[in-house]
């Protein structure tokens, strides 16, 4: 079987969505205490969330990925499979810049990618 992939681009205030189930993303501040400049914060389905740097870094279950968010000079791209009711693994895309973020549904989550450009 096939994957489907599904894209989420962020920019300036067009929002583009096709997305399995809720799928959701909004300018929000970053968080209370702010990653450093080129840096991603990731946060975990389990309530922990961690500044990464550039590169590219997978997430697997039991630490799947809940909400990614970009700082100001930071390009994001996001991905999480997910496995559909009929069993057909399902892409959903995030691309982020600009301090936006952007979230994945948790349940049926196989695991994400989150690379910072």
């Amino acid at each position: 079987m096939g994957s489907t992939v599904r894209r989420v681009v962020v920019g300036g205030s067009a929002v583009a969505a096709l997305a399995l189930g809720s799928l959701t993303v909004a300018p929000e501040a970053v968080a209370d205490a702010p990653c450093p400049e080129g840096t991603a914060r990731v946060f975990l389905a389990n309530s922990t969330n961690t500044c990464q740097g550039g590169g590219t870094v997978s997430y697997d279950p039991p630490g799947v990925v809940s909400k990614v968010c970009s700082t100001a000079s930071a390009d994001v791209s996001a991905e999480a499979t997910f496995k559909n009711r009929r069993g057909k693994i399902i892409t959903q895309k995030l691309d982020l810049s600009d301090g936006r973020c952007g979230r994945f549904d948790i349940a049926g989550q196989l695991g994400a990618t989150v690379t910072v450009h």
